[in-house]
């Protein structure tokens, strides 16, 4: 498909060095690209533990596509009665349920006290709940120390809390930005480490353009540049590039930090700032959080629904959002997402002209019920 629109795709090849002033790139084919533009989308890297028995066959990181090939294929050639995740983020979460749905005994380890640590405490409790309705053992503060091959499994992973079999362990610990390239040309590099850009993906070389997951993006609410690798953020900053490179005249805003994930049965999102960034850039937090149902009551079959605002005491305007619920959990951090980013204060927010129907929330929504209940804090 490529082909017919004139892109020429090199796949199984790298980069071995650029030269800015000859304006080429020289390839580990011996050939050499030359260029007027050059993009760089160099992404990032999964991080790998640096532990003896790392590079047994059996221990994967999940980062991209070839990643999750390869993890399937073994999957599908060994028969894997137990797993073990090390790291509760995003990727832990998400493959606890990838692995159950195929009955895999599965257990999840973290150095840190709860999962998804982007997430308050309160929150982080319907997480293990969640995990632990669905016969995921997870066990907190525990460190990896080593891996060896095992006996009645096929590996066995050396912690500080003991030895756990497995027959697949997945390493989920997070990325790290690939920027080795640029830095070899003298791009500047943000305050976070990853690639500086400008509204339009420039770099600090006017020839020279990054995307994706190797370069920082402009934050709305913190009010500066920040890394954030995902994936829609990645496209956004893609397009933006390819009309700028093209003739055209785009600008990327920035982000508000939306996320979300799916735990099972549970919805998982967040947005803006925690409590712990907002007082980092600067901001007076205050916050609260409610307790209630997703539904108007009459249609309540007993859902949770914990909703979370964050705003600064000295404006009232919204600073961050997390929520954890069975439902309407993402639909609400969207909404949540429209008003970081055009600035709303609480006041406003908990007058929002949200769409009705008992179906899917009360006349007075949980956005309208947790806003007005910050609001009283401010007063």
């Amino acid at each position: 498909e490529f082909g017919k629109t004139g892109v020429d795709v090199k796949i199984r090849t790298s980069v071995e060095a650029i030269n800015p002033d000859q304006g080429s790139v020289h390839l580990s084919d011996g050939s050499v690209l030359p260029y007027d533009i050059l993009v760089m989308a160099t992404g990032a890297d999964a991080v790998r533990l640096d532990i003896p028995g790392a590079g047994l066959e059996g221990v994967f990181v999940l980062r991209d596509l070839t990643h999750a090939l390869r993890v399937k294929s073994y999957l599908n050639d060994k028969k894997c009665r137990k797993a073990v995740i090390v790291g509760a983020g995003y990727i832990g979460m998400e493959m606890c349920e990838a692995f159950r749905s195929l009955g895999i005994e599965t257990q999840v380890i973290d150095i840190l006290p709860r999962p998804a640590l982007r997430w308050d405490p309160e929150f982080a409790k319907l997480m293990v709940e969640e995990l632990n309705r669905n016969q995921v053992i997870f066990l907190p503060g525990t460190k990896p120390l080593a891996i060896e091959k095992g006996n009645d499994f096929a590996l066995k992973l050396i912690t500080d809390k003991g030895d756990l079999d497995a027959d697949i362990i997945l390493m989920g610990l997070g990325t790290k930005r690939n920027t080795k390239l640029a830095e070899s040309i003298g791009v500047r590099m943000g305050e976070s480490g990853a690639i500086g850009v400008d509204f339009f993906q420039r770099t600090s070389r006017e020839e020279v353009y990054a995307v994706g997951d190797c370069c920082e993006v402009f934050h709305r609410v913190a009010g500066k540049c920040v890394y954030y690798p995902l994936g829609d953020i990645a496209n956004k900053q893609g397009r933006t590039a390819g009309i700028n490179i093209g003739g055209g005249a785009a600008k990327f805003a920035g982000i508000v930090g939306a996320q979300s994930f799916k735990l099972f049965n549970l919805e998982v999102a967040a947005t803006g700032l925690t409590e712990e960034e907002a007082e980092k850039y600067g901001f007076q937090p205050v916050s609260a959080v409610l307790w209630g149902i997703p539904v108007g009551r009459p249609m309540s079959r007993g859902e949770k629904l914990g909703l979370k605002l964050v705003a600064d005491k000295a404006t009232g305007r919204l600073l961050g959002a997390q929520a954890v619920g069975e439902m309407g959990v993402v639909s609400r951090i969207n909404s949540l997402s429209i008003a970081l980013w055009s600035g709303l204060t609480l006041e406003e927010i908990g007058y929002l002209d949200l769409a009705y129907a008992p179906v899917f929330g009360g006349a007075w929504d949980a956005i309208h019920i947790a806003a007005q209940g910050l609001m009283r804090k401010l007063a």
